[in-house]
């Protein structure tokens, strides 16, 4: 896996050199590249984490926000759990690679097929990563010297299968500490149809491998 990814940063740096004989400027510094390197290698060797999560979901005319604890562990496990609004609180979606379920109180626990949960599988940093170093369609942009995004890397890349509501993503990344800021996931149209906005994160957390159990 790490031989994989340090592939596909050379990859990175060929395909660059190309866009550059191209035509396509990329102003690549010499500071840039490290703070890329960084980053590869800080996600490279995350093998587990949590965060408190808020989640705006935008419709054609509605936007809804939902507070949530996410948990993930190696490259397929995954559980997020809605904090609020209040009606939901407990709710949880949990995914081991193979299945996925919901669970939520002393309800039955409901199977889903595991595409159905792709939608939210998109703001795990985890999935995210694997994504974007198997994607042959990758942007990435340091910002510097932009007042919003000062101080900040934001790497893009598309997600297979790519459908009307889920064709893009992209990680704004803080170029000091290395931990997430947020994931906005665009449809086919270009619109944003989720935000994921990271606060506490907890890189290689300890999480109990039990809490990713799927009943039968």
């Amino acid at each position: 896996m790490a031989k994989c990814k340090l592939f596909a940063l050379a990859l990175m740096i060929i395909a660059a050199a190309a866009l550059a004989a191209c035509g396509h400027r990329m102003n690549f510094s010499d500071e840039d590249m490290d703070i890329y390197e960084k980053i590869h290698r800080y996600y490279s060797k995350m093998e587990s984490y949590s965060a408190q999560v808020t989640l705006t979901v935008k419709g054609n005319k509605t936007e809804n926000i939902y507070k949530l604890e996410q948990y993930a562990k190696g490259e397929d496990r995954t559980l997020s759990r809605i904090v609020s609004p209040e009606e939901l609180n407990g709710l949880e979606t949990v995914t081991n690679g193979e299945m996925a379920q919901v669970r939520f109180g002393g309800e039955k626990p409901r199977q889903l097929d595991v595409t159905a949960s792709k939608d939210m599988d998109c703001t795990f940093i985890s999935y995210f990563m694997r994504y974007y170093y198997q994607s042959e369609d990758t942007v990435i942009q340091v910002n510097t010297g932009q007042e919003s995004t000062e101080g900040t890397t934001l790497l893009e890349t598309e997600l297979p299968p790519v459908s009307a509501r889920r064709s893009r993503a992209s990680l704004l990344v803080d170029n000091r500490t290395l931990a997430p800021k947020c994931i906005t996931v665009y449809d086919m149209g270009g619109n944003i149809v989720l935000i994921a906005e990271f606060d506490k994160f907890v890189y290689n957390d300890t999480i109990q491998d039990e809490i990713f159990e799927i009943a039968s």
